[in-house]
């Protein structure tokens, strides 16, 4: 894909579209990549070996799925839109290492995969990662609006650091690759864009542990959420163990009985520390 122009792979793209009568919605976030430079460097990104199965979400009219189908063992695509089957269909029809599933990345049960890749609908930004939490795979590259990739990296010191980015860098070692330009998309969109690569952490400590066995409970009330974390990572063999490790970090009442997925960024540098402290 990178020997073809620019110029080339837009109008390819304008043909499968306008042969399918599919009209782009700007308002929903449908731009297609087209430049072969971006493309190539993406895959590269991803780091995709010939063994491994790569998962993608939203491949439109299929640009990043061709390259992807250059490096990947297996490759399943997830596609919302109904209006870009026929096109992927009609791209891919003969190739046995790929399969297309119809259904939305939030809903949709996802398979198995090595690799995670996604020009993302920007609106799904946030909470494709959140989803992305309860994944096992060795890398996900995205390209996201550059503030949602700044957010993701931005330090503890910066005023902008949010809960998002406790949690990203709990979970992932984050790299910002490079910036898109506007010009390689079709339409051009009115959001700067970069491509960013997420790594599961190796943990390097029991505390680490709990905290991100705890940010996965969701609506469990803390003092649950804590118990079941503590358990999982064998820091306490037993619940009365773990009552007993949470009674001795002396947390407030309302932190206890407020749900995991409420606890403010405060709360969670709070017990963090508190957790530190006692182990």
């Amino acid at each position: 894909m990178s020997f073809i122009s620019r110029d080339t792979l837009r109008d390819h793209t304008l043909h499968l579209l306008s042969k399918h009568d599919i009209q782009l919605d700007p308002s929903v976030d449908e731009q297609q990549l087209i430049d072969p430079g971006v493309i190539q460097r993406f895959v590269e990104y991803a780091d995709v070996q010939p063994d491994e199965t790569v998962l993608e979400i939203g491949p439109g009219a299929g640009n990043i799925t061709e390259a992807l189908l250059e490096k990947a063992g297996y490759l399943i695509c997830i596609e919302k839109s109904p209006k870009y089957l026929p096109v992927l269909r009609e791209r891919f029809s003969d190739i046995p290492n790929l399969k297309i599933i119809k259904g939305g990345a939030l809903t949709t049960y996802l398979p198995t995969h090595d690799r995670l890749v996604s020009n993302l609908p920007y609106m799904i930004a946030e909470p494709l990662f959140q989803r992305t939490l309860r994944f096992e795979f060795k890398s996900a590259t995205f390209i996201v609006p550059e503030g949602f990739a700044e957010l993701l990296q931005y330090e503890a010191s910066n005023h902008r650091y949010t809960k998002l980015s406790y949690i990203s860098q709990l979970f992932y070692d984050t790299q910002l690759h490079e910036h898109v330009p506007a010009t390689a998309y079709l339409p051009e969109p009115n959001v700067s864009t970069a491509i960013i690569s997420l790594r599961p952490r190796q943990l390097r400590c029991s505390v680490m542990g709990i905290m991100i066995e705890l940010t996965q409970q969701g609506d469990k009330y803390t003092k649950n959420g804590l118990r079941k974390a503590l358990i999982r990572t064998d820091v306490c063999e037993t619940k009365n163990q773990a009552r007993g490790f949470i009674d001795d970090l002396d947390l407030d009442e309302g932190m206890q009985v407020t749900r995991v997925s409420r606890l403010s960024l405060l709360a969670l540098q709070t017990l963090e520390e508190k957790i530190r402290d006692q182990i």
